[in-house]
């Protein structure tokens, strides 16, 4: 099955591009699920996992603001258009980046690793005594995790740019493996310290993997730093703004966990399991859309070829949709199912699933917010145009942080919950205008559009309805049967139930001829 994957990556196109990342994506994001639960089940749901959780966040904040999604949406442009003209300047500016990335976030981290203790005070204000110095102690060895993660995403840049997403994909899965690793070898003998040496193992192997194929396309490191250099001042252009414009679920995190430290012990815990569970079909179907296109946008923009940009976006926007639509309905019908076979076992209390499922299945309801909003974004990074998403994003943080705070005091988790969802919404509603504003400046008439979009989108919402429906006859004969008892019995029945639900969806999908129904089916039977 590997070969056949190599085979479609040699032939490019979005879909095939977006099919590798999803399925390296999907089977990282089921490690990712068997590595949370396994932390839950053996730790249990309180104070020792809400440090484990919590410690993450300044790290992971760091390195998604002046990295992951930063540096890539500046330096694949610039790069790309390299590439067509001159190799070797384009590696030169590579390694000039590179090493730029290293020396900042190196800098960045040893100023945090100073300021840590005010830092995490600041994080979790709930948090105090032994459960305050460990969580601080636990940031300060997170802190190493960035500077692996910036080397390894200017390599997932390159890859990114050549089209070549096989490697990059694998990265996070062994990243996952590592984590685990640590929980089964290190934690029983040094505590959180072992595990948190787990999360460093990881992201060195995340690195590791796609270091061969670089060097096998041309990469080779130089001791540069050309300040100098036009495109590198040119990324750097590309770059500042984009650190104002985050994506919104991160800040989203910061603040949910911030706001859950002064609740109940385990609520950062809760939170942040929610999270993980409902970006699995975000990073399969919608950040594998969206990073697949990058290249391919910013290649048109380069060319100024605006018809085939558009005609892109339309497409990716419907691929989206297609997936995420179906996916985040059986995602909150059939939550409690997919919560109880997850994390149902251990030390993970029928009250801790209770409280999962329904932050979960709150969170779930703005899931396509969250898939727009990247591809929006880098629509914009791809026309070289940083003012209106960070604009965008500025006010959608000032909104999320008031509107946690005052739904989170007074309704707990699921207020928390609502203002992530909310104002993953609003982001991408606010982002859509604006692009349709400003692409609208151009000579491509946008009627043929439209309509494909329009007439795409109400065929994805009847087949969904249909979906719904038979999801929820199915609930009701699982219930008359009787309710599921047990992880087998749990499974077979609500799994049943999913996959004749996923079938109905599919096959209305494709009475109703939505391309993106046979396309699925023909790829599904080039590789089975």
């Amino acid at each position: 099955m590997l070969n056949k994957i190599k085979n479609l990556e040699n032939e490019f196109t979005v879909g095939k591009a977006a099919f590798i990342i999803g399925v390296f994506t999907l089977l990282s994001k089921l490690v990712a699920l068997f590595r949370d639960p396994l932390i839950l089940s053996r730790i249990g749901v309180g104070d020792t996992t809400d440090i484990y959780f919590s410690a993450f966040r300044i790290p992971d904040f760091i390195f998604q603001l002046l990295v992951l999604g930063t540096l890539s949406v500046a330096f694949i442009p610039v790069f790309t258009e390299w590439l067509i003209t001159d190799k070797d300047k384009a590696y030169r500016v590579a390694n000039s980046i590179l090493n730029a990335a290293l020396l900042g976030m190196g800098l960045v981290c040893v100023i945090l690793l100073i300021f840590s203790a005010p830092l995490t005070k600041l994080l979790v204000p709930g948090f105090s005594g032994e459960k305050l110095i460990r969580t601080i102690q636990l940031t300060r060895l997170f802190l190493l995790s960035p500077l692996i993660f910036t080397a390894s995403s200017v390599f997932t840049s390159i890859l990114s740019s050549y089209k070549k997403f096989l490697m990059l994909s694998l990265a996070p899965i062994l990243y996952n493996l590592g984590i685990i690793a640590g929980l089964f070898f290190l934690y029983p003998r040094f505590g959180l310290t072992g595990l948190g040496i787990g999360v460093i193992v990881g992201a060195f192997l995340h690195m590791s993997v796609q270091i061969p194929e670089v060097l096998r396309y041309g990469f080779r490191w130089q001791g540069v730093l050309d300040w100098r250099d036009a495109s590198v001042r040119k990324i750097a252009k590309l770059f500042l703004p984009r650190v104002i414009g985050l994506d919104i679920s991160q800040v989203s995190l910061i603040i949910g966990t911030t706001v859950g430290s002064i609740l109940a012990a385990g609520s950062v815990t809760i939170f942040n399991a929610a999270n993980n569970l409902q970006t699995v079909p975000l990073g399969v179907f919608a950040l594998s859309v969206s990073q697949a296109s990058f290249p391919l946008l910013s290649e048109y923009f380069a060319k100024g070829d605006q018809k085939a940009f558009l005609q892109t976006l339309s497409d990716n926007i419907i691929q989206v949709m297609f997936f995420i639509v179906p996916v985040a309905i059986l995602m909150i019908m059939f939550r409690w199912y997919l919560v109880q076979i997850i994390y149902g076992h251990g030390k993970f209390t029928d009250a801790d699933i209770v409280s999962l499922a329904l932050t979960f299945g709150i969170m779930t309801v703005g899931l396509f917010g969250q898939s727009l909003s990247p591809l929006f974004s880098r629509s914009f990074y791809a026309m070289h145009n940083t003012i209106i998403p960070v604009a965008v994003n500025v006010s959608s943080i000032i909104l999320n942080a008031g509107l946690t705070y005052f739904l989170g005091r007074h309704y707990g988790l699921p207020g928390i919950a609502t203002a992530f969802a909310f104002i993953c919404v609003y982001d991408s509603v606010l982002m859509a205008i604006f692009l349709r504003l400003h692409l609208s400046k151009g000579q491509v008439p946008f009627g043929p559009t439209d309509s494909l979009v329009a007439s795409s989108m109400l065929k994805i919402l009847l087949a969904s309805a249909g979906m719904a429906v038979i999801g929820w006859v199915m609930i009701y004969l699982i219930n008359i049967v009787g309710s599921p008892v047990g992880f087998v019995d749990t499974l077979v029945k609500s799994g049943i139930a999913v996959l004749i639900s996923a079938i109905t969806f599919v096959t209305l999908a494709n009475y109703l001829k939505l391309n993106q129904a046979k396309q699925l089916l023909a790829i599904l039977g080039k590789i089975f």
